[in-house]
């Protein structure tokens, strides 16, 4: 059943529409099933801090290098 569910979804992913589209209908089909939003929002949160202290981390390094 994984396999075909897996299938399904390469095909749905790679049928030649908009990449940027299906993401944002993954991540509102996602935030919109109503279970769980305060959990969901504090994943987001992290996920932004997450990314913005990587490029920090980055941006720190390099002034460090030159």
């Amino acid at each position: 059943m994984t396999k075909k569910l897996t299938s399904n979804f390469d095909q749905w992913w790679n049928d030649g529409e908009n990449k940027f589209k299906k993401l944002i209908f993954l991540f509102t089909s996602w935030w919109d099933d109503g279970n769980s939003k305060l959990i969901k929002a504090i994943f987001i949160s992290l996920a932004c801090h997450l990314i913005f202290a990587i490029f920090w981390f980055l941006y720190k390094g390099f002034n460090y290098i030159i």
